[in-house]
């Protein structure tokens, strides 16, 4: 695993050519936001490689009680060989870990959410929509899903008021 500083490092072209092939515009950050959020210290982009070749990436934040897994993505040439899991696994900790997933309404999207389930992660039965990652943008309907267990609905309500505000709306441009 390798955290990517800044926009200057080499791998953080092949970082932004991913998420815009692996998220459609509305569920991802532009580059520039994507750019000042390298700057806030609970924000961690990181990259796996093997052989010098960048195999995935994924953006983790790390808040007092709970990470939340913004961004998970594999490059096509590594899929199907086991390397979302290898990602994972090295995600999962001691600490609570939070990511989004699309409702299971399509084969993708219910293959998606096995993955996690497979990887010990549970899906809230909370209504969630993801904010939107630009001032007066489209909110999209997801679900949460936890490791190594369920969200009390305290938990729930606390956790996506932070994420909204610290991870969304803390990036808007006036």
């Amino acid at each position: 695993m390798i955290l990517i500083p800044s926009e200057h490092h080499p791998y953080f072209s092949e970082v932004w050519n991913l998420l815009q092939t692996a998220f459609h515009s509305g569920e991802r950050r532009d580059l520039a936001n994507l750019k000042r959020a390298l700057s806030d210290t609970q924000m961690q982009l990181l990259v796996w490689e093997e052989d010098h070749q960048f195999m995935g990436m994924a953006v983790l934040w790390s808040f007092e009680d709970f990470n939340f897994l913004e961004y998970l993505a594999v490059h096509p040439n590594a899929r199907g060989r086991g390397m979302g899991t290898r990602i994972m696994q090295e995600i999962l900790g001691s600490k609570l870990l939070v990511l989004e997933v699309q409702p299971p309404t399509d084969a993708t999207s219910k293959s998606r959410i096995q993955f996690y389930e497979r990887l010990g992660l549970h899906l809230n039965p909370y209504a969630y929509y993801q904010p939107p990652y630009q001032k007066r943008g489209e909110t999209f309907p997801l679900q949460i899903m936890s490791s190594p267990q369920l969200l009390t609905p305290d938990q729930f309500t606390e956790f996506t008021t932070l994420i909204k505000h610290r991870v969304y709306e803390k990036w808007y441009i006036n």
